[in-house]
């Protein structure tokens, strides 16, 4: 069809993308900060890593996806650039001359393949020059935080094309007391970010224990498992017995549509629903571990992965982890073929009412557990490592729609401006203000009307405006208008003059700062 109109170029952001107002990015900084402050109490470091890699050495492009067009923004590279042999050097035809390619780049599709590649990286040097050796990897903890991409084909409600992560990542340590103190690390860091107690749980299972019970039913095939695990992964969002039609003929939705099952055998469909049957939500961690220890068998794999759990739990109870912060979920399983031993998720306990006040559950905010497999994806050698992520953006919502969110992003001290002539001095004014460590901006709007600069006052946030005109001046006062104490009164105060004179003050110019300084509200 022939367009009939000119074509526009109006205005608008790319889809699944957005922009922060100054309150958004306050409280997204926040996040950064509090998560942070954990994350090196526990011994971590703040590395970083190009929003750019080689996509060859992203090891899989999604956790669950192994082609380059599928999850990830990716293209060539505009240079030519010497393709590599497994060796490490130039691969070369037979005359010798070596074979040159425009690479595919990809944009980090998380900060967990960017560690993988910067530590293999390192590994792969150090083993050439022969200062490692296969098994004895060298200890590595790091957290990151910044934004990555993902290549989403739909755009659902409340996700991005574009959001922020902060991560922690403990590689080359087998030892599951790593695991354990990721969940820890995760409770310590929700909570100092605004998430009060018993409005979440970190939910802990092992995968391990999961595919030794598969196995032990006589589920050989690894992809079979991996479907298997997947329909037990909707356990939180379907019914046992919607599940359990889904490991066998198939279910019909509410909507009609028909969802294909995976046809198992009896046998085994009875085997799993036993298994997840066996657990009721709630139960304390002791109570779990002597379930699983009736349920799962004999199976070598599965009873390594409830020794390890009994390990994680030995060192909740002993440092204060109750089940309030931390419990254990035999049906969570995440990542599919990703994780490889112990898992966990913290899920928000709250709900919020949607644009049409419908109540909605929040769900899952953040997670992560053991991928000993990913640097192996690499470099062939295998590498222990666990850590977690928390979604900053993903974190940020939650606190808004809970009502959590940390306060508003205070603005800066505002010199109102009164006249051209006093320029110099409302710039003296304001140098003293910041180097006495306080924030402030001198208004240079084309509107110098009081209100209309009390107004963008408001919008800002300022706490405080700074008044000075020829009169003024004259007699070394400045005039300051305490407006955080203003918002506060005016709600309780209905008369004009009283609440004028309980939020403006007439200072000596000299003694402008330190009377700023006593009125300013916390920034916390």
């Amino acid at each position: 069809m022939e367009m009939t109109k000119k074509r526009g170029n109006i205005p608008r952001k790319v889809r699944g993308f957005r922009d922060d107002d100054p309150g958004l990015t306050e409280l997204k900084q926040k996040i950064i900060t509090k998560a942070s402050e954990v994350y090196k109490s526990y011994g971590f470091e703040h590395w970083d890593t190009p929003v750019l890699e080689y996509a060859d050495c992203l090891g899989k492009y999604l956790p669950d996806e192994d082609t380059v067009d599928k999850g990830v923004y990716s293209f060539k590279s505009p240079e030519l650039e010497p393709v590599l042999g497994t060796d490490g050097k130039d691969l070369k035809d037979e005359q010798g001359k070596t074979y040159m390619d425009n690479h595919y780049l990809s944009l980090r599709y998380d900060l967990t393949a960017p560690l993988a590649r910067m530590y293999a990286e390192k590994l792969w040097m150090d083993f050439m020059r022969k200062q490692v050796v296969e098994g004895k990897a060298p200890m590595f903890k790091r957290f990151q935080y910044g934004p990555v991409f993902r290549y989403e084909v739909k755009i659902e409600p409340g996700r991005y094309r574009q959001f922020g992560q902060i991560d922690f990542d403990t590689v080359g340590a087998e030892d599951v007391m790593t695991d354990a103190e990721s969940c820890m690390i995760l409770s310590d860091a929700l909570e100092a970010c605004g998430v009060e107690p018993g409005n979440y749980v970190i939910k802990a299972n092992n995968r391990k224990m999961l595919s030794g019970y598969l196995r032990a039913l006589g589920v050989a095939d690894q992809a079979q498992e991996m479907d298997i695990i997947r329909v037990i992964d909707k356990a939180d969002k379907i019914s046992m017995t919607e599940l359990e039609l889904e490991l066998g003929p198939g279910r019909k939705e509410k909507s009609g549509a028909n969802i294909k099952g995976l046809g198992l055998d009896q046998q085994w469909i009875t085997g799993i629903m036993d298994l997840l049957g066996s657990f009721s939500e709630g139960s304390d961690r002791n109570t779990v571990l002597s379930d699983l220890d009736r349920q799962i068998g004999d199976n070598e794999l599965a009873r390594e992965g409830l020794a390890e759990l009994h390990r994680m739990n030995e060192v909740f109870s002993k440092l204060g982890f109750d089940e309030s912060r931390i419990c254990f979920d035999p049906t969570l399983v995440r990542g599919l073929g990703y994780y490889t031993g112990p898992v966990f998720e913290a899920i928000s306990l709250q709900t919020y009412k949607d644009a049409k006040g419908k109540k909605r559950r929040i769900g899952s905010i953040c997670g992560g557990g053991r991928y000993d497999g990913l640097v192996e994806n690499l470099l062939g050698m295998k590498v222990p490592a666990t850590g977690a992520s928390i979604g900053i953006d993903r974190l940020a919502d939650v606190l808004i729609s809970t009502g959590q969110d940390m306060a508003k992003a205070m603005g800066p001290v505002l010199i109102v401006m009164f006249d051209d002539n006093l320029m110099m001095e409302y710039q003296l004014i304001a140098q003293e203000l910041r180097q006495s460590g306080i924030d402030t901006e001198i208004f240079y709007g084309a509107r110098k009307q009081l209100k209309k600069q009390l107004s963008y006052a408001d919008k800002k946030n300022c706490p405080v405006a700074v008044l000075i005109g020829e009169d003024e001046l004259a007699k070394s006062v400045v005039t300051v208008r305490n407006l955080a104490l203003g918002k506060e009164l005016s709600a309780t105060i209905a008369d004009k003059q009283e609440w004028k004179q309980r939020v403006q003050k007439e200072v000596q110019r000299a003694d402008l700062v330190s009377h700023i300084r006593s009125i300013m509200p916390d920034k916390a």
